[in-house]
């Protein structure tokens, strides 16, 4: 007997495990995971499935209708040298799954240790997966637990207070470059919430100026009148790209928006003074080979770690709170989980017994077609309880083998019952 915890599996990669290059290889957009989560249902690879991607991880959730065709599936995606992704890949099951899942969405398994935006990205891969109907018996209530787990952490614990923002971090970077950055000016292409922590931050530290740019204009012209930046249109991003000291891209855009050959045009312009970009996007929106121009210098979002892990050790303790509360909901939750286990033996239990109270009772239809209609009554809820009452302990030991996940304790104490 295989319990319902065993069933659930997390397979996946990240920031921990695999570099931009891999990640931005199987990223995916909202319209992707919803083709990926039906494709795999229809071809029963899946029974259920949740799946997340953001800058920092690609990961599913699922419990698998075939292991070894969902292995196969994954085997398909290759790096841009032909390598199996597989390699970066982690496999989680069962509790790990689970106390994996809270984790990340408490963020204490982010790249910057608290951030808030997890908990959101979290939040819209369960309403996807809701609306592709993904979820079941197993990973709706999984899902909206981890949900609420996620909240609590933020709320009863320091975890979200005591951290170094992706903004920060941004600056520090820029800091390096510059040393000041009073009198610079800043582009920001796309108005993803990680840009804008960035961008707000760079203004705070004595930034003069912050363009904003964005496919849609109206989002842009939107967020510039909120914060007094200043909105510019689309197709004038080559134009105002001279311009800016520092770019700070965070589109959803799949390929490269900005290119080497613009960026060399731009610090041309420039008179060759330094440029500054960030590039936060998954996959990537600025040509990673603009690193190889001497006046530029680019980060990716997996730089900022070098910088995010300086405040690590003042995080430490709430970080700890927050774990510890993470591991104890994970443990909580698995014993609830565990004893549906003991579910269909129960109902297994309870049916055979009344099926022999009600052979019984037909056994003794003379006694019983002597009573009267009240007398019938008093002697059903009178065999009733009594059932019940022997049934108490046997219950009782059913539950408490499904808690310490002892299926062959289950299986015994059933086997009696249901042949």
């Amino acid at each position: 007997m295989v319990g319902d915890a065993d069933r659930i599996l997390a397979v996946g990669l990240s920031h921990h495990t695999a570099p931009v290059d891999v990640r931005e290889r199987i990223a995916m957009d909202e319209a992707m995971v919803r083709e990926t989560l039906s494709s795999l249902k229809q071809q029963r690879v899946i029974e259920e499935a949740l799946l997340l991607s953001t800058c920092n991880r690609v990961e599913l959730y699922a419990v698998p209708a075939d292991a070894d065709r969902l292995r196969d599936w994954l085997e398909t995606f290759r790096t841009a040298d032909g390598t199996p992704v597989s390699r970066y890949l982690y496999w989680k099951y069962g509790g790990e799954a689970v106390q994996h899942l809270f984790r990340v969405a408490s963020s204490l398994d982010s790249l910057v240790l608290g951030e808030p935006q997890i908990l959101g990205q979290v939040k819209d891969a369960v309403r996807v997966a809701t609306e592709e109907k993904s979820l079941g018996r197993l990973l709706q209530p999984l899902s909206q637990r981890t949900l609420t787990v996620a909240k609590r952490v933020r709320s009863q614990t320091d975890i979200g207070r005591s951290r170094v923002g992706i903004g920060n971090a941004g600056v520090d970077l820029a800091l390096q470059i510059f040393g000041s950055l009073q009198g610079k000016r800043a582009l920001l292409v796309g108005v993803g919430e990680m840009g804008r922590q960035v961008a707000r931050a760079l203004l705070t530290a004595g930034l003069d100026e912050l363009l904003v740019a964005n496919r849609t204009y109206d989002r842009a012209a939107e967020l510039a009148s909120e914060h007094g930046f200043t909105a510019i249109r689309w197709d004038r991003l080559t134009e105002y790209l001279p311009r800016a000291d520092v770019v700070i891209a965070a589109t959803g855009a799949s390929k490269p928006l900005i290119t080497t050959e613009m960026v060399r045009r731009a610090i041309r312009a420039r008179r060759y003074r330094t440029m500054f970009l960030v590039d936060l996007s998954v996959p990537r929106n600025i040509s990673p080979s603009v690193e190889s121009l001497d006046e530029a210098y680019l980060f990716n979002i997996d730089d900022l770690q070098r910088v995010v892990n300086r405040g690590r050790e003042e995080r430490a303790q709430a970080a700890q709170a927050a774990t510890a509360m993470v591991d104890a909901e994970a443990a909580k939750y698995l014993e609830t989980l565990e004893s549906l286990d003991a579910g269909p033996a129960i109902r297994a239990l309870t049916t055979r017994a009344e099926t022999l109270r009600l052979e019984e009772l037909a056994r003794s239809r003379k006694l019983v077609a002597s009573l009267d209609a009240g007398q019938a009554k008093q002697l059903d809820a009178l065999t009733r309880a009594l059932v019940k009452k022997l049934l108490h302990e046997h219950v009782g030991a059913l539950r408490e083998a499904a808690k310490r996940g002892d299926a062959r304790a289950v299986e015994v104490l059933t086997e009696p019952w249901t042949k």
